[in-house]
């Protein structure tokens, strides 16, 4: 391909790609602390399977930024985010149940992500990195299978006979006889419940170590939003006899020194709240009953919310990486009338 055929990267592939660079810069600050701290081989072992994926996924879009001409995000470093003189913050049983979330919010972010990628080149890289994070996740569920900490979603008999909806009342909510949930609602319901159990225990840990007032608050309010959350979801399983269990094991230690910087946790904690808003899109999308769709509404309202705050405690900070954007082409006719 001479110079004049060169395509330049498209939107979808330079904020896709950016994002991948910012969040793997982050979870190498993570994964270094733990494993400074990690007991367990076995869990030793995932957790660095994971960060030598993610080690290579930096050094691969380093690579493609520097080919392109893209400006690198500065993201975050283990030199600057990370205090490893910092005692441990979680048990090793927190440890994997993170790095399961984690892998699986990866594992449907390139999924996702794929479909806005031209380029041949990125879409067999993209395809290759969901492999290599589905593979881990594989990895990580035998692991957690054979330590007793995967919790699967409630078993309901399975369907001898095919029968279609007959009536209506299948969408009632809120009047009328509510019919008992679907296996795809259920599902949704234990894994945004799975999701806010980690991300409470993540967000109290941090909440005890971060050093600025404004971040500790934000944290604690978060903190009161999971619960209420979990609650509410927790209760609709429990009206059907299903049963919703959170691994005892999961432990925060009484440290109150900070093993990563504020900005680190905040971003993680902003991002992470972005994760639920899609989650909770996603599960309305499958929960027909009128009542799971409006508490679905709500909590992407609240959550939404939560998660723009947190963005505005980073600008205020400095802290907010600008993502890569379109020119404003106004701006730039006004500066060339001044000119």
């Amino acid at each position: 391909m001479t110079e004049e055929q060169k395509i330049d990267w498209t939107s979808g592939e330079i904020g896709n790609l950016w994002n991948i660079y910012m969040a793997n810069s982050m979870a190498l600050c993570m994964f270094k602390h733990f494993l400074l701290n990690i007991e367990d081989e076995e869990i030793k072992d995932c957790m660095t399977t994971a960060d030598d994926l993610s080690k290579k996924i930096l050094s691969d879009l380093k690579g493609f930024f520097e080919t392109e001409g893209v400006a690198l995000p500065q993201g975050f470093s283990t030199a600057d985010d990370v205090n490893e003189d910092a005692p441990r913050l979680f048990s090793d049983s927190f440890y994997i149940n993170y790095l399961d979330m984690m892998v699986k919010y990866g594992a449907l972010y390139y999924s996702v992500a794929l479909p806005s990628f031209s380029k041949i080149e990125l879409r067999n890289y993209i395809t290759d990195l969901n492999i290599s994070t589905l593979q881990l996740s594989n990895k990580v569920t035998e692991v957690m299978l054979k330590k007793g900490l995967h919790l699967r979603t409630p078993f309901i008999p399975a369907p001898k006979t095919v029968v279609f909806v007959e009536k209506q009342s299948y969408f009632n909510g809120f009047f009328g006889d509510k019919r008992p949930l679907s296996a795809l609602e259920i599902t949704h319901l234990f894994s945004n419940i799975q999701v806010n159990a980690i991300k409470t225990i993540l967000i109290m840990g941090f909440s005890q170590v971060a050093k600025n007032k404004e971040v500790r608050n934000y944290f604690l309010r978060g903190k009161k939003i999971n619960i209420k959350q979990h609650t509410i979801l927790s209760q609709i399983l429990n009206k059907e006899d299903l049963p919703v269990s959170v691994p005892s094991q999961f432990k925060i230690t009484d440290s109150t020194e900070a093993p990563y910087s504020d900005k680190l946790m905040l971003f993680h904690i902003s991002n992470l709240s972005s994760a639920k808003v899609r989650n909770f899109g996603d599960s309305m999308a499958v929960s027909p009953r009128h009542d799971l769709a409006s508490t679905y509404t709500r909590f992407f309202m609240e959550t939404a919310n939560f998660a723009e705050d947190g963005g505005n405690l980073q600008i205020e900070n400095d802290w907010m990486e600008r993502p890569p954007g379109n020119v404003d082409r106004d701006q730039l006719a006004k500066q060339k009338k001044t000119q």
